[in-house]
């Protein structure tokens, strides 16, 4: 099993344990966390950590980009004043491209960005429709069941053939 499966699987036994519950995000992550350590430290997962790394990486684009969106607001209103280290923030623009705050071209760069939002606005919209009409879906085959495990074990997605059951 590769490292990307074992760490898989070892979190979705975490959130498991937590059964009808459920469990926050963190939560979970900590449990995990705690099981892979003790494999770490005994030598039987070995962790890329270019791979971890990159991650963490990413995790601050993310952060970047949502505190992009905030520092807009916030010069769009005018009523909260920004520091030097406002520019460091890092923006995206699109096809991957990245900038600092401080270095946008504020005609041809914020343009990009809205594209993309709308884009993606787009994108979610037509997700959320499609999400939606399968929710309905799954909603009407599992009516009864406490579960989806209930609704599976009692044979709720088996295929129709047409006009029959299978």
């Amino acid at each position: 099993m590769s490292t990307s499966e074992t760490i898989t699987r070892v979190y979705r036994e975490a959130v498991a344990t937590y059964g009808l519950a459920g469990v926050n995000r963190l939560e979970a992550e900590e449990s995990a966390i705690a099981t892979l350590m003790v494999e770490v430290r005994a030598g039987r997962l070995d962790i890329d950590m270019e791979a971890a790394l990159r991650a963490q990486l990413r995790k601050a684009d993310e952060s970047d980009g949502r505190s992009a969106d905030g520092m807009l607001r916030r010069i769009a209103a005018g009523d909260q004043p920004l520091t030097l280290s406002d520019f460091d923030v890092v923006v995206t623009l699109g096809g991957g491209l990245r900038k600092t705050w401080g270095m946008l071209d504020p005609d041809v760069d914020l343009s990009a960005m809205n594209e993309i939002r709308y884009k993606n606005y787009r994108a979610a919209r037509d997700a959320f429709h499609e999400f939606n009409s399968n929710v309905l879906a799954v909603k009407s085959m599992c009516s009864g069941y406490g579960t989806m495990l209930d609704a599976f074990e009692d044979g709720a997605f088996i295929p129709e053939v047409k006009g029959n059951v299978a």
